[in-house]
C-alpha cells in the first residue's frame, strides 16, 4: 500500500471527513482526524418560491443537504459547482444542468451567459462565502436571492497543539479556507511548516494567506483526485 507508514492529519469537519479518511486508510495511511470546523443548520429560513426563479445554483454539498432536508420541492434547472455536489443532488433524486469544468465560482460563472437581465437566480448558502457569484451574476443583470441554510462554526481545537509536537505527521489536509482560518488562528505564529494538502484553489489561496504553502493539490476539487494527489506526492 502505497501511504504505508504515513500519517495524515485530516481537518474536515466530522460529518464530512468519512470518505477522505477512508480513502487513506484504504492506501495504507494512519488517519489522524482534527475536525477544525463543525456544521450548524440555521432552522430561520424561509423556503422560497421556486417557480420564481430561473436557475438554483448550489456551491457545496451542504448547501444540497440542508435545502433539501426542509422539504424544498425543486421544478427549476440547477447548477453545481463540481461533480461531489452534483452527487449529493442524486442522493435527492435531482440531476444538475451545468456543471463547469473548474470546481469554482468562476468557473460556473463561465457557463452562464454575460447578459442575465431578467432571470431570476436563488442560491442557498453558508453563512459566509465568496461574494464573488452573486455579484458577478448581478453585475451581468441578475436577480440573485442568497439564503442561508447552514454555518460552519469553530471547533474545539484543544488537542491540535498536542497532536502536532507528540506525533510524526507527514502532511496536514484542509477542504476549506474556514478550515485553514480556523486552524491559524488556534496555532497563531506557530504555524505548519508539514507539509500541506489542499482540495482545490480556493483553499490554497486560504493557505497562502496566512502565509504557509500548500505542496499538494489535484487538478480537480473532489476528495477522490486530492486522496490520488496525496499518494503520488509520497509515491
Amino acid at each position: 500500500m502505497t501511504l504505508s507508514g504515513k500519517t495524515i492529519l485530516i481537518t474536515r469537519a466530522a460529518s464530512q471527513s468519512g470518505d477522505l479518511r477512508k480513502g487513506l486508510e484504504a492506501l495504507g495511511a494512519h488517519v489522524l482526524e482534527c475536525p477544525s470546523l463543525e456544521i450548524v443548520p440555521v432552522e430561520d429560513w424561509t423556503i422560497p418560491d421556486l417557480d420564481s426563479y430561473d436557475w438554483l445554483i448550489f456551491t457545496s454539498t451542504n448547501a444540497v443537504e440542508h435545502f433539501l432536508k426542509r422539504g424544498v420541492n425543486c421544478t427549476v434547472p440547477i447548477a453545481a459547482v463540481g461533480t461531489s455536489t452534483a452527487r449529493k443532488l442524486q442522493d435527492w433524486g435531482l440531476t444538475a444542468s451545468l456543471i463547469p469544468e473548474t470546481f469554482r465560482a468562476e468557473g460556473l460563472l463561465e457557463l452562464f451567459p454575460s447578459d442575465l437581465r431578467g432571470k431570476r437566480i436563488l442560491l442557498p448558502r453558508a453563512e459566509t462565502a465568496r461574494e464573488l457569484l452573486p455579484e458577478e451574476l448581478r453585475r451581468r443583470g441578475a436577480t440573485v436571492d442568497v439564503v442561508t441554510v447552514y454555518r460552519t462554526v469553530k471547533a474545539s481545537l484543544t488537542d491540535l497543539r498536542m497532536t502536532l509536537t507528540s506525533q510524526k505527521i507527514d502532511a496536514v489536509v484542509f477542504t476549506s479556507p474556514s478550515a485553514v482560518h480556523s486552524v491559524c488562528e488556534t496555532l497563531g505564529d506557530e504555524g505548519i511548516t508539514l507539509p500541506i494538502a489542499v482540495i482545490g484553489p480556493v483553499a490554497r489561496e486560504a493557505v497562502e494567506s496566512v502565509g504557509w504553502k500548500a505542496v499538494i493539490q489535484p487538478a480537480r476539487a473532489t476528495v477522490q483526485d486530492l486522496i490520488e494527489a496525496i499518494e503520488a506526492y509520497f509515491a
